[in-house]
């Protein structure tokens, strides 16, 4: 097993190993080489491609996730160099392949990078041998899923199958952005348009409450060049007021990075309307499931959504540091949110893929 940090070392053998789309180097070189402040890992041996990061963390964003917030205080100013296995940019995906489990004591013998915390998303954790009793155990706020119903042939249908109430609601969100345009982005629209974008992304990021590296839409120039990654712009007398990403790959979307103008967005329903947009296009490709990733539960539950219990598996490297942060991972705890059940039919059962 070897771990390498420059992705032009192991190119040349990375897809050799009939790599899925999300661990293809060419979508990973988009990530590679517009985020250069955090550490690219690229694990490879005869039985394994595994993609990881590791990056800086501030303590004080998990503050929001703490049932004791006196404990806050004193976390608040740490700051951790945590190793993430998975690609911390599209979390809800597993950015790797093995034939065999991952021995994990392994892998951390021959990592050269340092690190504090060692972060490992459950379906990541289910497929690595090692100590488990060593982890804390964190839920997480969990993806999103709305399963695409088979009678659902267009937008009008799927709005059909809602009850009164939320039909009408969502109605609503459909009448007060009718003036909105919506349409796809090429890479000369991603370069016209790239400053509006990172200023209509950064608007929705700095109101989240937690984040790992901070996303740099200059990537989508590269992205867009798979055909499985989609960006489509919102424009209001021409202007662009929103944009969304989308990921189509084995009859699901994924619906992820959106930026809009939070000055507009509730005379003209903008949020609501990539929603519905994603919702859409998953109908009119004959999708599976929409997964709409982890932000604002409560609200995609109005348009049928679903949440999918997730968890993260954290050790802490140092003893020392790691008796005094136990105590508060053990506190750490998702918000509670009212689950709306908006649909008449009873949906199918969602299954997380491992």
């Amino acid at each position: 097993m070897k771990v390498y940090t420059d992705i032009a070392k192991v190119k040349a053998e990375w897809d050799k190993f009939n790599v899925s789309d999300f661990i293809h180097s060419s979508f990973l070189e988009a990530f590679y080489i517009n985020h250069p402040n955090i550490k690219h890992l690229f694990v490879i041996s005869k039985d394994i491609r595994l993609y990881a990061n590791i990056f800086k963390l501030s303590f004080s964003k998990t503050i929001s996730y703490l049932r004791n917030k006196r404990l806050g205080f004193f976390v608040k100013f740490l700051n951790f160099d945590v190793l993430y296995l998975t690609n911390s940019f599209i979390t809800n995906i597993p950015a790797f392949v093995v034939k065999n489990k991952i021995n994990l004591d392994k892998f951390l013998s021959v990592l050269q990078c340092k690190y504090t915390l060692l972060v490992i998303p459950d379906f990541v954790f289910n497929n690595i041998t090692t100590e488990k009793n060593q982890f804390s155990k964190v839920e997480v706020e969990g993806d999103m899923v709305l399963e695409i119903h088979d009678n659902w042939c267009n937008l009008d249908s799927y709005v059909s199958d809602f009850r009164k109430k939320y039909r009408k609601q969502i109605k609503k969100f459909l009448n007060s952005g009718r003036e909105i345009e919506i349409r796809p982005m090429n890479t000369n629209d991603l370069v016209i348009y790239s400053d509006n974008i990172k200023a209509l992304f950064l608007q929705v990021i700095n109101e989240s409450k937690f984040s790992g590296p901070l996303f740099n839409t200059e990537s989508f120039l590269s992205l867009i060049k798979k055909d499985i990654f989609k960006v489509y712009g919102y424009f209001l007398n021409n202007e662009l007021i929103a944009f969304s990403s989308e990921i189509h790959q084995d009859k699901i979307l994924y619906s992820y990075y959106v930026g809009f103008d939070k000055s507009l967005n509730k005379t003209f329903s903008i949020y609501p309307r990539i929603l519905l947009e994603s919702i859409n296009n998953a109908i009119a490709l004959k999708m599976d499931k929409v997964v709409f990733g982890r932000t604002a539960n409560e609200f995609k539950s109005n348009f049928g959504a679903k949440p999918i219990k997730s968890y993260v598996y954290i050790k802490v490297k140092n003893r020392f540091l790691s008796i005094i942060l136990k105590p508060i991972l053990k506190r750490l705890t998702i918000k509670k949110w009212v689950k709306r059940s908006p649909l008449k039919n009873i949906q199918k059962t969602i299954n997380k893929p491992t």
